[in-house]
């Protein structure tokens, strides 16, 4: 499933995440794709928002819509096209697990990003973690 893009998606737009689903599927990975979730109103892109102004888990929240599957799946896999702090991942996570709270929720991400370094030491680097949330709005990847 794609995690919503920062605006409500008008027709015909790039959506780079639905993208990857498609892409994943074409090549045998997942049963299907949906779209359980869309972005009701625009909130600040986060590509052009410095870390300290970023939307916090919140603000998505506020902004996504989720629309309740006919069939709930056993797993649901989130994709994303980047991930930096994992913000909005983890809100549609948030809502899914209270539409399909037996449903085992998972992100996948195609970029992984902690902001600009000076040094890159390798371009493939995979990583299994878990994205913590905190009361205050702010997640934590670990690793």
């Amino acid at each position: 499933m794609p995690v919503p893009r920062s605006a409500p998606l008008p027709d015909g737009a790039l959506w780079p995440a639905k993208v990857i689903c498609d892409v994943l599927h074409e090549h045998g990975f997942g049963q299907d794709v949906q779209i359980y979730l869309k972005r009701t109103r625009a909130i600040p892109r986060l590509s052009n928002s410095p870390a300290a102004e970023r939307p916090l888990v919140p603000i998505h929240l506020e902004s996504i819509e989720a629309e309740r599957p006919f069939f709930v799946p056993n797993k649901i896999t989130i994709v994303d096209d980047v991930l930096t702090m994992g913000r909005t991942s983890f809100a549609c996570a948030e809502i899914l697990r209270a539409i399909c709270p037996d449903a085992e929720i998972r992100i996948f991400a195609m970029i992984r990003t902690q902001g600009l370094q000076e040094d890159i030491e390798k371009i493939v680097d995979p990583a299994i973690g878990t994205i913590i949330g905190y009361p205050c709005g702010k997640t934590h990847r670990d690793p």
